[in-house]
């Protein structure tokens, strides 16, 4: 009986098992269906589609579908390069549509803010951000900063010199109004560490953010005042490898040139400043005239295009692969890139050295790598390694004294070729009497490619290399949204130079009166005997600099949503300390160290509140003064929120205020051991003994200043952020105020008779203020076009309002009233300050009813000047200051971009206004003819004075530019810097087709980029208007026009 009864359970646990089995083998294994669309509803091939921690995965076709098979519980990942990835858990369906959405709508949602991330909708800061993918839009070369320019409202990046590999170095950039008389330049954070973004090629980048007000930059305490620049770079992601190659090759030539006058012009030119200097014994025969009219002695009287010589057409190239990709442990980010920059300038093979191929030009090659991982532990713990580094190669000529190539007399040649020695053949020097000869007039300074590889090159080298490792672990068990991490970062970077020297480059003068050779140094040295010494090529590379920093930071984070009610906080513990050396000087560790807590709130993300606090510390300042707090808080209504805004207006969909107060400070560019008396040597020597020893005297240095402090801003912002017809027309308006106090400087009422070098204090003040306004319109008229309009604006204007001066200093040349940053160059070898002139002297009674400035005598057609203190003379305290600064108080940029099927079309426009710049001790180069006494003049400068062009825009010609009345710094030495430039225009095409997506390929872009293509400015000297070296002369490598060629393959 009970076998029986085991039999028959058997039996039918048995049949059980088979009527189970199909469907048990079905919920194990299903064939699930379905099509993926972009947020158009258009279909996206390509897409991968994996199941989570396994092997198995498929990609769409081309219209969009996948099938894949998967079990009830599993989850699929919905991943495509430029989109948000997706999960989504199996149940019952066998059909499974998904929509993804582009990446860059995510990164717009989430704004990374001081010590973390917020939703857009409850900012309430002023902070802009902008994507890594609309930067790479720009090509400007090794300069990533400059791509900021014309992008975001209230940041201002100017770049005044294009060499490759330094392009970094001259580049100013500046938040909103500077307020301070010191550094204005902002705090710069890449994944949360102070380090440089110079040399990050910018397909790492994921997003920079600008913070601007003091909600968003006082938990930097000391740092934040001048604004915050944070740079993150892009991190793995969940699902299967996606891996990005891209390479560019770019076409760049000079922006704007200047154009001269050919010599029979410049010549004629030449005559009448003779005639009107009185030195008529200098003219130019009709003889020697002719010849240069003629150009029938091309070696005797050369007529010759130095900007045609010295620039031509050149190519860069950038190429990059990055992979990205991971699983539910580890997700990757991993970035190669090479960058090389070749020459405009085309004189680099013609010296007497061959030392490599491109000895004498300026190149640039650089290599970048990155490796961010992000590794889940456990459910709780989280590890983020980040690996960056670089390394740099670039050459220069020596070109201390690069203003030469911009006003080369066109009468001089570069060289003769072998067609000279030839016609004039020279049987009394023995060197060079095959190939060429190096030009040099002894009448006209050394030898003319002295400063262009003459005196030989330096090779320079650098890397760097930085390691962030951060521990997050969440505290749940504790609290709910509680976690802690610590942070550790390791930086360095050294510079090495490496000198080529040629002691001399020996010139050669073919004298056109009597068609003899001669032969100097380059420092006009006759000397026909010595051989041309070789390129010295032993010396050791040097170290020029070394930066190392150690940053380590604890931090606890508390997320929690109470129903409506949503709260967050932050506190962060941190400490950074850094050593510079020097090529001679290993300089003393610098620490820093700071305390920041900060609190926020909404309920239901409709009424929003902040508030934070930081103490940090600064090792500059005196014990007991090193610390210092700076408080913020923010308040924010959503009114659309409202029932009522939504019954009301349903048009205005979007509407929030916000307004923010707060403190921070700045110790930007203030020295250390302010508070430390200090003794140095004399200048002479005192003798002891006998026989006689010699010693250096010593005495007292710089007073301390013993209760120095940093400079403090108090900041308010009032913003609005509206969007209308569902937010197809965007507008966002920013109202800002600064007074700035305790700002460090130079006691000027001091009287010298004290008998101290100087005497600092905390007594300077400033105010700022300005305006902010963003506008945008988007719409999609279909699936297929899309227009997006964007324009931007800021304007901005500061006072110094109080400054130690002299009591006794007119209004006229003094600091206070004046805009910050005028009063910043209103001293020193360029000051941004001028004589004011009454027109030119119209006749011959003119010249005795003005008064005089010292100098020579003027003559009718030169400046009068206005004695502005009227005490009967024309000097220094008579000059007046513009109203402008040479940071322009007024930016603005307008973008447009056009999307038609697979087609872009992007076009950039970028404007400053309100500036000024000062040019070098009233013109010494090329403002008037005739500079260094050479035969240069531009076309611009025919219109000058003369008894038939009275009103004319130059005054009369003299024979040398600084040697003349009109010489000094005077309102025509002060330059209007307003232009307004084509920045960008790009056309893509998207090609995507079943052939390419079966050997890999998913998506091939091809991308044609002017930049800098046209520039509209009343700057009438003829370098580009930017890259005029802060005004002071041109003497800078020119601003670069490019066309870029771009293939990006996504696999």
């Amino acid at each position: 009986m009970k076998p029986d009864f085991i039999t028959k359970m058997r039996l039918h646990a048995l049949m059980c098992l088979f009527i189970l089995l199909p469907l048990a083998v079905s919920g194990q294994q299903r064939t699930i269906t379905g099509t993926v669309v972009d947020e158009f509803g258009e279909t996206l091939p390509g897409v991968t589609v994996v199941v989570e921690g396994t092997t198995r995965g498929v990609s769409t076709d081309i219209d969009g579908n996948y099938s894949i098979s998967a079990s009830p519980g599993e989850v699929l990942v919905f991943s495509s390069v430029g989109m948000d990835t997706q999960k989504i858990t199996v149940g019952a369906q066998t059909v499974i549509n998904v929509t993804l959405v582009e990446t860059t709508a995510q990164i717009e949602s989430v704004v990374v803010v001081g010590y973390g991330v917020q939703k857009k909708e409850t900012v309430t800061g002023a902070v802009s951000q902008i994507s890594g993918e609309r930067l790479r839009d720009v090509k400007m070369g090794g300069a990533v900063e400059n791509t900021l320019q014309g992008v975001i409202p209230g940041m201002v990046v100017l770049m005044q010199d294009a060499t490759p590999g330094e392009e970094s170095k001259s580049i100013t950039m500046q938040i909103r109004a500077g307020a301070s008389m010191g550094s204005n330049s902002p705090l710069i954070l890449v994944d949360g560490v102070e380090r440089s973004f110079s040399n990050l090629d910018p397909e790492e980048i994921s997003s920079i953010s600008i913070l601007k007000d003091a909600s968003a930059t006082a938990v930097y305490g000391v740092k934040g005042a001048n604004g915050v620049v944070i740079v993150n770079t892009k991190r793995g992601s969940e699902g299967a490898l996606q891996l990005d190659v891209s390479a560019e090759t770019s076409l760049k030539l000079a922006t704007r040139l200047p154009e001269y006058m050919n010599s029979y012009e410049t010549m004629l030119l030449r005559n009448e400043a003779y005639k009107n200097d009185g030195k008529w014994s200098s003219l130019i025969s009709d003889e020697a005239l002719e010849h240069y009219r003629t150009g029938d002695s091309p070696w005797l009287y050369p007529d010759f295009d130095w900007m045609d010589f010295y620039f031509k057409p050149a190519f860069d190239q950038n190429y990059n692969i990055n992979a990205r990709g991971g699983n539910s442990f580890v997700k990757y980010f991993v970035s190669l890139g090479y960058l090389n920059e070749t020459d405009i300038f085309d004189v680099g093979s013609i010296f007497p050295y061959k030392f490599e191929k491109k000895d004498a030009s300026y190149w640039h090659n650089r290599y970048t790598f990155r490796n961010n991982l992000d590794f889940n532990l456990t459910k709780s713990t989280k590890l983020t390694i980040n690996l960056a580094g670089n390394i740099k190669v670039w050459n220069k000529p020596v070109d201390d004294y690069t203003q030469e190539q911009w006003y080369e007399s066109v009468t001089a040649l570069p060289y003769y070729p072998q067609e000279a020695l030839e016609a004039f053949p020279d049987d009394k020097i023995p060197y060079d009497q095959d190939g060429i000869r190096y030009y040099e007039n002894p009448q006209q300074g050394e030898v003319r490619l002295m400063w262009v590889g003459g005196m030989g090159f330096r090779r320079n080298k650098s890397n760097g290399v930085s390691t962030d490792v951060n521990l997050e672990q969440k505290l749940d068990f504790i609290t709910e949204g509680l976690k802690a991490s610590a942070f550790y970062s390791f930086n360095n970077s050294n510079e090495y130079m490496k000198s080529y020297p040629l002691d001399y480059l020996f010139g050669y003068y073919l004298n056109p009166a009597d068609s003899t050779w001669s032969r100097y140094t380059n420092w006009q040295a006759l000397d026909p005997d010595t051989p041309q010494p070789k390129l010295i090529t032993s010396r050791n590379e040097t170290l020029s600099g070394s930066n190392r920093s150690v940053y380590y930071k604890g931090q606890l984070d508390y997320v929690r949503s109470f129903g409506r009610h949503n709260v967050t906080a932050v506190g962060v513990f941190s400490r950074r300390q850094s050593r510079y050396t020097s090529s001679s000087v290993s300089y003393f560790p610098s620490f820093e160290e700071h305390w920041v807590a900060r609190a926020t709130y909404n309920y239901n993300e409709k009424y929003l509140f902040e508030t934070s606090v930081a103490y940090t510390g600064s090792e500059k300042f005196a014990p007991g003064l090193r610390f210092g707090t700076f408080p913020s808080f923010a308040l924010g209504w959503v009114g659309s929120e409202e029932d009522f805004w939504k019954n009301k207006m349903p048009w205005f969909n979007y509407f929030k205020t916000r307004f923010s107060w707060g403190m921070v400070g700045s110790d930007a560019g203030i020295g250390r051991w302010l508070y430390i008396s200090e003794y140095t040597n004399g200048s002479d020597t005192q003798g002891f003994g006998y026989p006689v020893n010699w010693y250096p005297s010593i005495q007292e240095g710089t007073i301390p200043v013993t209760d120095a402090t940093w400079e403090t801003a108090v900041k308010a912002n009032l913003g609005f952020e509206m969007g209308f017809f569902q937010n197809k027309v965007t507008l966002n308006v920013d109202l800002y105020d600064e007074h700035r106090n305790d700002i460090l400087q130079v006691r000027r009422s001091v009287p010298s008779w004290v008998g101290v070098s100087s005497i600092s204090g905390n007594s300077g003040e400033t105010k700022a203020h300005g305006i902010e306004l963003e506008l945008g319109y988007n719409h999609s008229f279909s699936r297929d076009f899309t227009i997006q309009l964007r324009g931007i604006m800021s304007a901005n204007e500061s006072r110094v309002v109080s400054y130690d001066e002299p009591d006794a200093k007119p209004q006229n040349v003094s600091v206070e009233g004046k805009p910050v940053g005028v009063a910043q160059r209103m001293s020193g070898y360029t000051p941004l300050s001028a004589i004011q002139d009454g027109g030119f002297y119209q006749d011959f009674d003119e010249l005795f009813m003005w008064p005089l400035a010292s100098g020579p005598s003027p003559i009718v057609g030169d400046f009068k000047y206005i004695d502005y203190n009227g005490d009967g003379f024309v000097n220094d305290l008579d000059r007046i200051v513009p109203n402008n600064p040479y940071v322009p108080a007024f930016t603005w940029g307008a973008n447009l971009a056009a999307i038609y099927k697979n087609f872009t079309l992007r076009v950039d426009f970028y404007g400053i206004g309100s500036t000024t710049y000062a040019m070098r001790q009233g013109g010494m180069f090329y403002l008037y003819p005739f500079t260094q006494n050479k035969d240069n003049a531009m076309v611009q400068q025919a219109n000058h004075w003369t008894p038939d062009n009275r009103d004319a825009e130059w005054p009369a010609v003299h024979s040398m530019a600084t040697a003349q009345y009109n010489y000094l710094g005077n309102e025509f030495s002060i330059v209007d810097g307003r232009y307004t430039r084509l920045k960008n225009v790009a056309i893509s095409y998207k090609l995507e087709s079943n052939p390419l997506q079966k050997v890999g390929i998913r998506q091939v872009d091809l991308t044609l980029t002017g930049t800098n293509l046209a520039t509209w400015t009343p700057f009438k000297l003829g370098g580009d208007p930017e890259g005029f070296n802060s005004g002071v002369d041109f003497g800078a490598y020119p601003m670069m026009k490019r066309f870029t060629f771009e293939v990006r393959m996504t696999f």
